[in-house]
């Protein structure tokens, strides 16, 4: 072999080289831009799920605020005071009652709605998500009767009767509605079906008329756990004071020999 044909050779052998080593780094270069961009979009859905989410922390954090200040009120005021003090409003007690545990309902799952119609498809907030189980878990499980027990599935069910949605003109953004009072007391007092979601609220005041307080501090405690994560500043719940009750309150002493005391707005 003449030395212009081993230099030719070597030439040709470097070309294949080089041929072979560029399809390798374009392949490999396509790999990693796929992957990268898969792990951006996963961010973006983490992100847009997340946004989604905290749209609703505002006034789910109010509801859960006014559910714990009426739960604190009835356990250091006592039922029957309370029920003595809206006496001239009629079953008022009661149907507020009623309502404040419908409207955190409502704003947990128009919450849950929010999350599932975003890019995000479901992932959440874990750490909130993780105290609104707690909350749910404390109020579909009882020791002491049926007194306050929504199932998950009564929970939900009642928080898709409260949630509507409101579409923005022109866009594909909709906005959730939690009905108010009003609303919410019109459909109670005409719709025996609707009342009968709430038979766990009349049987858990049949509990607190005898003393027997170990549901409603349960609730409130896990409610308070979970205000303080979604709104640490207290910037929603301002006027509320989130005072867990302590548990050595449980059955420590009738409602009826409690003196009054109301922490944060009373209602």
């Amino acid at each position: 072999m003449t030395s212009q044909q081993t230099v030719a050779l070597i030439g040709l052998l470097f070309s294949l080289v080089s041929v072979v080593l560029s399809g390798w780094f374009s392949v490999r270069t396509a790999k990693m831009g796929h992957k990268l961009r898969i792990e951006a979009e996963r961010r973006k859905d983490e992100e847009t799920a997340i946004k989604a989410a905290e749209k609703v922390y505002e006034p789910l954090a109010q509801a859960a605020a006014e559910l714990q200040s009426r739960i604190y009120n009835i356990v250091e005021t006592g039922w029957v005071p309370l029920v003595k003090r809206y006496e001239s409003h009629g079953d008022y007690a009661v149907t507020s009652t009623a309502f404040l545990f419908a409207h955190y309902f409502g704003w947990i799952e128009a919450r849950r709605e929010a999350v599932l119609s975003s890019s995000g498809k479901g992932r959440r907030d874990e750490s909130v998500q993780q105290l609104i189980d707690g909350v749910t878990a404390t109020l579909r499980r009882s020791e002491s009767g049926d007194g306050f027990l929504f199932f998950a599935a009564e929970q939900r069910a009642i928080g898709e009767l409260m949630v509507s949605w409101e579409f923005i003109p022109d866009t594909t953004t909709r906005l959730p509605h939690v009905d108010g009072y009003a609303a919410f007391v019109k459909r109670y007092r005409s719709d025996d079906d609707f009342r009968a979601w709430f038979a766990p609220v009349d049987a858990g005041m049949g509990k607190v008329s005898e003393g027997d307080n170990r549901r409603l501090i349960e609730i409130q405690r896990a409610l308070v756990d979970l205000i303080r994560e979604l709104d640490p500043s207290n910037r929603y719940t301002f006027g509320y004071q989130l005072e867990a009750i302590d548990l050595s309150e449980i059955g420590s002493v009738a409602p009826a020999e409690k003196a009054p005391r109301f922490p944060g707005r009373v209602g």
